[in-house]
């Protein structure tokens, strides 16, 4: 009869201790709802360049309180905003994605997100762009910074690459919640 208690001590002590562990290793979660309205009425009133500066707000205050998901919907929403106001939007973009993915380096599930965002960047622009990429010649041992000279063996790669990277830490993704990142 004490084997059985002790037991369920143990248990119960392990539960507890896995329990609280759990909850002081995660940051609380922010939505920052006021500031997003802001972003919002200026987007609804046609004004792109005032929403960006409060969305580079959110973005600033995202990033140095860790909250990723926040970080990662700003981002988003940049890209679509900037579409408006900058010549160039695309490759710049993907170069600015490009730098926030390196920055998150192998912190889960950020950035097997980012890279599936990535993914479909380069995606959208090699659809947008298929009739120049399909008349390109291809190069043997250039260096291909600029996706301006890729053809579409470079696109395909790097689109495969990164969809499969995106969900090569299953486990992670398994156990992530999704709403956090609605």
């Amino acid at each position: 009869m004490q084997f059985h208690s002790f037991k369920h001590y143990l248990l119960l002590l392990i539960s507890f201790s896995l329990f609280t562990m759990d909850a002081n290793s995660q940051t609380p979660i922010k939505k920052y709802e006021k500031e997003w309205k802001k972003v919002e009425a200026f987007s609804k009133k046609g004004l792109p360049k005032s929403a960006m500066e409060e969305l580079k707000k959110i973005y600033t205050l995202a990033k140095k309180e860790g909250q990723d998901a926040q970080v990662i919907k700003a981002m988003s929403y940049g890209i679509s905003l900037q579409n408006e106001t900058r010549e160039d939007n695309e490759n710049i973009s993907i170069a600015e994605v490009e730098k926030e993915l390196a920055a998150t380096g192998k912190r889960e599930p950020t950035a097997s997100i980012i890279k599936s965002l990535l993914a479909e960047m380069y995606w959208n622009y090699f659809q947008q762009n298929r009739w120049q990429i399909y008349n390109r010649t291809k190069t043997d041992k250039f260096v291909k910074t600029d996706i301006a000279t890729w053809g579409t063996d470079d696109f395909h790669k790097k689109i495969a690459d990164l969809y499969l990277e995106s969900i090569k830490e299953e486990n992670i993704l398994k156990i992530s919640k999704p709403d956090l990142y609605d």
